[in-house]
């Protein structure tokens, strides 16, 4: 559990100062905002291998990103693409912070990455293909630890010359959240200055949709793709599998405001809980959410009435969506039905575990910009998702406080609260 913010410490209040996002709905924090405020989908027909054996066709793939800006050709030659784009994010997020990391102590800078599958779907397959074809005068020295889930982690460290702390996380599409919470915690614990976390992920792959598919997750809807993601419409069938990363940069707020950095936002309650009950059937009562979001909101000594805007996991799952209606209901009570609630999912499609960090960044450019992303194509109510979904436009809107949430197989659900930040 997230350690408690103190309000007069500006040594253990956590700030956002710097967003990086790789997506196939645009590279970079202005580009990605562009894109889900104005409801451009990235998701299209798949390309680059066959889907014609599998009943899901379409996918949000990340085109036009060059991993040698960010890194070695050697090194982005060997390293997976979930790695390609946590490089990219992370470097984005420390340009977009403004941050020098040569002139800091580099024990006092880390990172915290996440991701779900590491290099299965894309690296992973490759090396298992020549593996099976040459044997084992086919690997190359590094390819063990290519495979890894840290290898995001470590090639962001190595290529950004961090010495602190750094972790990995694995828990799924919670990764995101869960990044971010446990790099406030070693702020927060004097362990770090400034921490860099995200989360990548790159399964869009022949391999990675098949399995999904075998699950039955993804959506049958293959006709017009920007259309299929479909989240809290009675219509919608499955979720639309996408490609990327997604970065922000932590700092003390002591930190951020000695060298004048631009603050996004505050990190001020976190919650988490699990079903326990299933590796793929989620429980669609909400009623685990509820205590994730309880947590959150008791951390940031808040109330239903302080929030703002909810970005919610929104992935066009029949069951998830009804669990983010239940929950929220249960938790904001009366309130439930006067905040916006969206899903930027219906235009990005579901990155597991960069979902979190690319809701974050949305939250923090809701807060900036006074502005809500809407949820679109969003037609037809259901009448077991009846909470403002801010339907297909954005919408100006005061916003100084966003609660987040993601839902990962197994059951976790892990929360965010962020706010304006006010010094005093």
């Amino acid at each position: 559990m997230a350690m408690s913010v103190g309000n007069g410490n500006l040594h253990k209040r956590v700030v956002i100062t710097g967003l990086g996002v790789v997506s196939s709905t645009g590279m970079g924090r202005k580009a990605f905002w562009d894109a889900v405020v104005e409801g451009r989908s990235g998701v299209r027909h798949v390309r680059g291998f066959d889907v014609a054996e599998l009943y899901c066709r379409i996918a949000g793939q990340v085109t036009g990103f060059d991993a040698t800006r960010y890194m070695g050709a050697g090194d982005a030659r060997r390293c997976g693409e979930f790695v390609h784009y946590a490089v990219g994010a992370a470097h984005m997020a420390v340009e977009d912070a403004g941050l020098e990391l040569s002139a800091l102590d580099p024990f006092r800078v880390g990172a915290v990455f996440g991701n779900s599958v590491a290099a299965n779907g894309n690296r992973a397959d490759q090396i298992y293909a020549r593996w099976h074809k040459e044997r084992a005068r086919a690997c190359g020295y590094t390819d063990c630890v290519q495979l890894a889930a840290h290898a995001s982690t470590a090639h962001v460290i190595i290529g950004m010359g961090m010495q602190g702390p750094n972790i990995t996380v694995g828990s799924g599409c919670c990764a995101g959240v869960e990044s971010i919470a446990q790099g406030r915690d070693l702020l927060c614990k004097g362990q770090a200055d400034v921490m860099v976390v995200g989360a990548s992920e790159a399964c869009v792959s022949e391999f990675g949709m098949s399995l999904l598919c075998r699950t039955g997750v993804l959506t049958h809807y293959n006709e017009e793709p920007e259309k299929a993601c479909r989240p809290y419409d009675a219509t919608r069938d499955g979720l639309v599998l996408s490609d990327g990363a997604g970065a922000v940069v932590l700092e003390t707020a002591a930190h951020a405001l000695d060298r004048g950095a631009p603050i996004y936002a505050e990190v001020v309650g976190y919650g988490t809980a699990t079903e326990g009950k299933d590796l793929v059937v989620p429980d669609p009562s909400g009623v685990e959410l509820a205590h994730a979001l309880r947590n959150a909101l008791a951390e940031a000594r808040m109330a239903a009435v302080d929030i703002d805007y909810v970005c919610a996991h929104g992935i066009a799952n029949v069951d998830y969506d009804k669990a983010d209606t239940r929950a929220l209901k249960m938790v904001l009570g009366e309130r439930a039905h006067n905040i916006p609630v969206s899903s930027i999912k219906s235009t990005t499609g579901q990155p597991f575990a960069a979902g979190g960090l690319w809701q974050a960044l949305a939250g923090c450019m809701a807060i900036r910009e006074n502005l809500v992303p809407p949820t679109i194509n969003y037609r037809v109510p259901d009448p077991d998702c009846d909470l403002d979904y801010v339907p297909n436009r954005a919408r100006a809107a005061r916003v100084e406080t966003v609660m987040l949430n993601s839902h990962s197989f197994g059951g976790t659900h892990a929360a965010l609260i962020v706010r304006a930040f006010d010094e005093d």
